[in-house]
């Protein structure tokens, strides 16, 4: 038996002892081989290993090998790109010298003869001797971060990696509960949305992780883009990056915004430039020099000719090494900037101002009312078609087609749990708009649990009272970060000198600017050096903002000297403080106007708005209740009236009565009737190809699109001929808030809006009727094109021609003749 275990710490193996006629033997625990005298360790154990040491060996020279080509395929790859990315700089560079006259080489000889930039922009002292400071990274100087930020400095611009998340839907689905989850906020109960809430938002791809806490936060410094400080640093430190090799992506070279709205290349505006006759090269390196043209007249616009300054004194005269530094081997974040939108239909009257092709869609839903048997199903659906069709008019890019991306979000999982009830809502869902022409473009929740496992469905179901805990919050956020990473426009390089300037406006604590303000600006901000007139690229530069939501800007006749900074606050919120719906509102504005019951009345029943009440309800936006006045008429939201009360009263469409068609009242006979039919061009073509002219009053019902808010800037514009033309009193009009009777001179008609059809109804009560639908063909097309310019439209008859007889109005049924 065993007597112990061997303590010779010297020996290479552990041996366990037995006594066996006197004699010591040793067997080795590691391999149980019998030694009589270990003094060198097992023999059998050290043979094993003498016979694996050549197969390490070997395979330690293989894997070794193997790392070497690796490491000469990564150095490869980083050759290919660092050649590519000096392409694109070189060719950068030829611009910038031919704008300024001066090479990169030039520059980065001139910024070491001067010595190193000792002060960033937040006041912090560097080392004057930079060739052995060496940053935190451990391998770049100051001097060759210097050097890459006046490389930076001389290239055009950068992405604006911004993007807008529109939340969309019926009221009180919980969108503003949604909002809250994606950005990390607790669930509250929050009171319906009145116009638009606007939040901004900086998300951080890299750390968006469906398992574990994403990085959505609210962006508090008051930006709503990148600054050009910023911008400048990125770019540098992509520059450093490439040197140091980090494992970073750097943004592929993209068009500039400029040559898309442009259509022409820097070379090209170049070479146009040269051929103009009495072009002169403007070379000075200051903006006080410039100098005011063709102000002749009073009230004349302020044309600025302004001299070139280079980027490096006009867009950053200081570098933050600190920012740069930072940023090196850092992904960039995405900017959201995301709206909620106000679901009741007094609202939508709104919507167009803010939906466009520059932004993501998150159309919302409850689930709890596409169940079997809610009461609220059919109006659900309705909803959903109208917001899908409200997407296919506003977001489409009209040069390539492409439309923006869709997200259908079903919220109240928290009622609706079970998978099956999913799989029903999507199956419901596919069936009722798959033949809508935006429907292949709505993004699939392809991880979704369903009865048997894993599934897809067509929407995400959420709960919004746990918030972030959620799984599919998480989907959502990748799958709008995937959306927009697909993007064009977020692709597409802009120039510093328009950060830069955008970044000035931002910091104004005006709502809006005067033109003649901003174009001080953007000459202060070196606008005006690429080969394009400064009015021009600020015009330019205004109708990116604008699509990009960052600014209001129209220019139009009686607008074009107004910038608003602001929108949300400028327009959206004064403006909903007069179209919202007073019964579930309320606020000190509204509180404060209450005071005046009158006045109040009026605008709560009949539409009406008194002056003194519009002073209480605008009292913060005294200064620029006037511009104010002018864009609501702009787009029909108020309507002057005149009247021999000196135009201090205004009709409100929006807040007029919801009575029975007047119709039904009206002692004087019908003698035609005609249905507006409108629809998307590709829809229409669809309803005239089915029955060469002919088209049934189903098809119109189910495949036509009468977008919510277009009757009520149909009326305005009503309203405004019968004053303005005709001289009729605004007393003389019977109005509700679908239909109107009315009369141009003698010929009275009446129109009205039948939404469950999808048409409206022009009635006319003359014999001669072409006086009447001549300009009621020409001022829906106003409405129209203000409203939703995509949208189309025809003026159609029943197969009768329309005729009443007796004066009565025929049931819509039937065909229409188009």
């Amino acid at each position: 038996m065993p007597c112990c275990v061997s303590p010779l710490i010297s020996l290479p193996h552990t041996f366990l002892v037995y006594f066996v006629d006197s004699l010591h033997v040793w067997i080795c625990l590691d391999c149980f081989f019998i030694c009589w005298v270990p003094q060198y360790g097992c023999r059998q154990c050290k043979q094993r290993q003498e016979q694996k040491e050549p197969a390490v060996a070997a395979l330690a020279a293989k894997k070794k090998e193997e790392d070497n080509v690796a490491a000469e395929a990564l150095k490869q790859q980083q050759v290919v790109a660092a050649t590519a990315t000096a392409a694109a700089a070189a060719k950068q560079t030829a611009e910038v010298e031919s704008a300024h006259g001066k090479t990169l080489e030039d520059q980065v000889e001139l910024s070491e003869k001067q010595g190193p930039v000792t002060e960033t922009l937040d006041g912090k002292t560097l080392d004057g001797k930079t060739s052995s400071n060496v940053t935190a990274l451990g391998v770049l100087s100051e001097d060759e971060l210097n050097a890459a930020w006046t490389a930076a400095l001389e290239s055009f611009g950068r992405p604006l990696n911004s993007s807008r998340v529109n939340v969309v839907g019926q009221g009180r689905v919980g969108k503003t509960a949604f909002v809250r989850a994606l950005t990390n906020q607790i669930f509250v109960d929050t009171e319906s949305t009145m116009g638009v809430s606007q939040s901004l938002l900086e998300v951080d791809k890299v750390a968006l992780d469906a398992h574990g806490d994403t990085a959505w936060s609210t962006v508090t410094d008051g930006s709503t883009a990148m600054s050009a400080q910023e911008a400048l640093a990125r770019r540098a430190a992509e520059l450093c990056a490439l040197k140091l090799s980090v494992n970073v992506s750097v943004p592929a070279a993209s068009t500039s915004i400029v040559e898309m709205l442009s259509g022409e290349t820097y070379e090209q505006r170049q070479h146009r430039a040269a051929e103009e006759e009495g072009a002169q090269e403007i070379t000075a390196h200051t903006c006080n020099d410039m100098k005011k043209m063709n102000t002749a007249g009073s009230g004349a616009e302020t044309e600025f000719v302004v001299k070139k300054v280079a980027a490096k004194e006009g867009v950053a005269k200081k570098m933050d090494m600190e920012l740069v530094r930072s940023k090196v081997g850092k992904a960039e974040a995405l900017r959201l900037s995301l709206w909620d939108f106000g679901g009741q239909d007094k609202f939508y009257v709104l919507h167009h101002l803010y939906l466009n092709r520059y932004c993501v869609y998150v159309v919302m839903f409850n689930m709890e009312w596409l169940l079997p048997g809610a009461p609220e199903y059919d109006e659900c659906l309705a909803y959903l078609y109208f917001w899908l069709c409200s997407i296919w008019m506003h977001a489409v890019d009209l040069k390539d087609g492409t439309l923006a991306p869709i997200l259908l979000v079903g919220s109240h999982k928290d009622k609706v749990w079970r998978p099956e009830d999913h799989e029903a809502i999507s199956k419901l869902l596919d069936d009722r708009f798959q033949c809508h022409s935006v429907w292949s473009q709505v993004m699939r929740f392809k991880e979704a649990q369903v009865k048997a496992g894993r599934g897809t469905l067509w929407f995400f179901p959420v709960d919004n009272t746990i918030g972030h805990k959620d799984p599919v919050i998480v989907k959502v956020q990748q799958g709008i970060l995937e959306r927009v990473g697909n993007e064009k426009y977020v692709k597409l390089e802009v120039p510093f000198t328009w950060l830069s300037a955008l970044e000035v406006l931002q910091k104004e604590t005006a709502s809006c600017l005067h033109i003649d303000r901003v174009l001080e600006i953007c000459a202060e901000s070196s606008m005006g050096g690429l080969q394009i007139a400064l009015r021009d690229e600020v015009g330019m530069m205004l109708n990116f903002f604008n699509e990009m939501g960052l600014l209001m800007y129209h220019n139009s006749k009686g607008l074009s000297h107004l910038v608003v900074l602001n929108p949300a606050k400028f327009l959206v919120e004064p403006a909903s403080c007069v179209i919202c719906q007073h019964d579930i509102h309320e606020n000190e504005a509204l509180l404060a106007a209450r005071t005046e019951q009158p006045g109040m009345y009026k605008l709560l029943r009949r539409g009406i708005l008194e002056r003194g009440i519009l002073d209480v309800l605008w009292r913060e936006y005294a200064d620029s209740q006037k511009e104010l006045e002018l864009l609501l008429t702009l787009y029909q939201l108020i309507v002057p009236i005149v009247d021999e009360e000196g135009g201090h009263r205004f009709l409100v469409p929006a807040l007029l009565p919801g009575k029975p068609a007047i119709d039904a009242d009206n002692e004087t006979p019908a003698r035609l009737v005609a249905y507006f039919v409108f629809g998307p061009a590709d829809m229409m073509k669809n309803l005239r190809s089915k029955s060469q002219g002919y088209v049934s009053v189903e098809d119109i019902k189910r495949e036509g699109f009468l977008p919510i808010g277009l009757f009520p800037s149909m009326l305005g514009k009503i309203v405004e001929e019968c004053q303005c033309v005709h001289g009729m009193s605004i007393n003389d009009m019977q109005m509700t808030i679908g239909c109107i009777s009315a009369a141009f001179g003698r010929h009275t008609f009446t129109l009205q809006e039948v939404r469950e059809s999808n048409v409206m109804q022009l009635i006319i009560r003359v014999d001669t009727p072409l006086l009447v639908v001549e300009r009621m063909l020409a001022l829906m097309q106003v409405a129209v094109a203000k409203m939703m310019p995509s949208l189309h439209f025809v003026l159609a008859v029943d197969q009768d021609g329309g005729i009443c007889k007796d004066g009565l109005v025929p049931t819509f049924k039937g065909h229409l003749v188009l």
